[in-house]
């Protein structure tokens, strides 16, 4: 079965997880589903002696399945932030081009209708805020008002063509502001179904994992297989460091 499959099989129990319920990562999304795999394996060839203190095989098939459901949804949030991280890059190469433009349509303005306290009141209005948000909106307001007065503009010898690229910059810029924030601000739904899922895997690695440690509490080389081998390492690696620190 593949792991788009996985996840379309448990998506209902995965949103059916109450965001107070939701466990975090604490290493790596890929680094933890691939030691979830391993367990897997290792608790596969253990299952007669986990079964002798009544552990269900029917966990496995789940940690197995939860294990696709799970690499599914993360390769999905990745996917996600990698089209956000191009919405971004696109953002900087072409706000430079719209403050400048933004600049120059308000430079000229100031100056064409400096006779005209009303169209100075107009454009005085349409400056208020400076957020990224405020300069699109800007862009638009600037193009509208320019084209109410093209004879004081061509007057002072203003390319009449910038109006209509600022209209079409204040297009694009917005669409892509939407793609860099993009559900920024509130909880994604994407990321929930990640969140949600390794929940429920960790729960099963969890149980696997307490099963296996006590079986083999005997017999250090098997119990190891049930601990998760990035954190041993870390461990081995916070020791190490402490122990040199306190050399010096």
């Amino acid at each position: 079965m593949s792991d788009q499959q996985n996840l379309l099989d448990h998506l209902e129990e995965i949103k059916a997880v109450p965001e107070e319920n939701i466990k975090y990562c604490d290493i790596p999304y890929w680094i933890f589903i691939g030691e979830a795999e391993s367990l897997h394996s290792r608790a596969t060839q253990d299952l007669p002696m986990l079964q002798a203190f009544n552990f269900d095989a029917t966990k496995l098939e789940r940690l197995l399945s939860l294990t696709g459901a799970t690499r599914t949804a993360q390769a999905n949030w990745e996917s996600k932030q990698t089209l956000k991280q191009v919405a971004i890059e696109n953002w900087r190469k072409e706000a430079p081009i719209m403050y400048e433009l933004h600049n120059e349509l308000i430079d000229f303005m100031e100056f064409a209708f400096r006779n005209r306290e009303d169209l100075l009141k107009r454009l005085s209005a349409i400056k208020e805020g400076d957020s990224k948000a405020d300069t699109i909106q800007d862009m638009a307001s600037l193009s509208v008002l320019g084209k109410d007065n093209l004879e004081l503009l061509t007057a002072v010898n203003f390319e009449i063509e910038k109006l209509d690229k600022a209209a079409e910059i204040a297009d694009r810029m917005g669409t892509l502001l939407g793609e860099v924030n993009g559900k920024m601000y509130f909880k994604d739904e994407i990321k929930l179904t990640r969140d949600r899922s390794y929940t429920l895997l960790r729960e099963v690695v969890d149980e696997v994992r307490d099963y296996g440690k006590f079986v083999f509490r005997n017999n250090h080389e098997k119990r190891q297989g049930y601990i998760s081998k990035y954190n041993r390492e870390r461990m081995v690696a916070y020791r190490k460091a402490k122990a040199e620190e306190a050399s010096l």
